[in-house]
């Protein structure tokens, strides 16, 4: 200690400065691998699926390096929301909610794509066609990755998938959200009037501006008895910004608390790797407007009549989305 204390007064002032950065920097580093490991430890990890049908899967080194390779800014994440699985038999549920999420880590943009649940897709475990909601049920979450990249020419990078559950906790643990109501949907949520909508609010709820807890934001994502499922998944869009808007009014203390809570609700197959450098990036996306995008637009169509519909067209038109 002596000999230290000997050494340190004989260096230079400036050559304290600068060691005493370094040590300053060191702890920085060590402090932040540690609050991000201890964030890692917190999320669900699903086991990539081995079917006969079924690629090969990447050990996450393998991913984390191709990712890596590949020198890309942004980061594409299919979002998954589900409905639970029966119990006593093999049925996983279906998936109500399928949206990509486009994030840029250079700008904090982020651009949401969904997909319209009815879209007819090839499932290769069955040999036949079937309904994209439908897919989860018979290849999970994997299966909705493959089936969006290889019809929609999408690399994705990983999965987050939350079920009925999970989601009204994870609205909790944000504080609410503030969504504005119309008429009808306000008629809906109340189970009032001639509107069955299958769902309801705790709350009472007004037309205009209302805050919503968990329970009721997930009433109102799930709505679609005013008008359709292309009226239902904008709804999901609008939670998903006003997701975004509450966490800008956290103070960091309370995005700590809530990230605690949410990252060990959700279930992801995303790479170590890709999940720090979204970390590392978070505080760009707190905040920021969505860029939306539906599949397949409207056009009159209806759900469960989506099978004359244009894939390369549709492929178009999100390429030229995410450039």
């Amino acid at each position: 200690m002596n000999s230290f204390k000997q050494k340190w007064a004989g260096y230079s002032e400036k050559k304290k400065r600068i060691l005493t950065a370094l040590a300053c920097i060191l702890c920085f580093i060590l402090l932040l691998s540690l609050f991000i490991a201890l964030k890692l430890a917190r999320i669900q990890y699903d086991p990539a699926p081995e079917t006969e049908h079924a690629e090969p899967a990447s050990t996450p080194a393998e991913t984390d390096q191709q990712f890596a390779g590949k020198g890309r800014s942004t980061v594409n994440i299919l979002v998954l929301g589900t409905d639970l699985p029966l119990p006593g038999t093999g049925d996983l549920g279906r998936c109500d909610s399928t949206t990509l999420l486009s994030l840029n880590l250079l700008t904090g943009q982020i651009k949401a794509i969904s997909f319209e649940r009815g879209i007819s897709i090839y499932i290769p475990s069955i040999w036949s066609y079937d309904l994209l909601t439908h897919v989860y049920s018979h290849e999970g979450a994997t299966g909705m990755v493959n089936a969006i990249e290889s019809n929609f020419g999408v690399d994705i990078d990983g999965y987050v998938q939350i079920n009925f559950d999970t989601f009204p906790q994870v609205v909790d643990a944000i504080g609410g959200v503030d969504i504005d109501l119309t008429d009808e949907e306000v008629t809906a949520l109340n189970n009032e009037g001639y509107i069955y909508a299958g769902v309801w609010t705790q709350a009472y709820v007004t037309p205009g501006r209302n805050h919503l807890n968990g329970h009721d934001t997930l009433e109102y994502a799930r709505l679609r008895a005013v008008d359709d499922n292309f009226g239902r998944q904008q709804r999901q869009r609008t939670v998903m910004q006003a997701m975004l808007k509450q966490v800008r009014k956290l103070t960091l203390f309370q995005m700590n608390q809530a990230a605690n809570k949410i990252l060990s609700l959700i279930h992801t197959n995303l790479p170590k790797m890709t999940l720090v450098r979204l970390m590392l990036n978070s505080v760009k996306f707190v905040g920021a407007d969505l860029q939306q995008l539906q599949v397949p637009e409207k056009n009159g169509s209806t759900e469960y009549t989506m099978s004359t519909f244009s894939y390369q067209e549709q492929r178009q038109r999100i390429a030229e989305f995410l450039a």
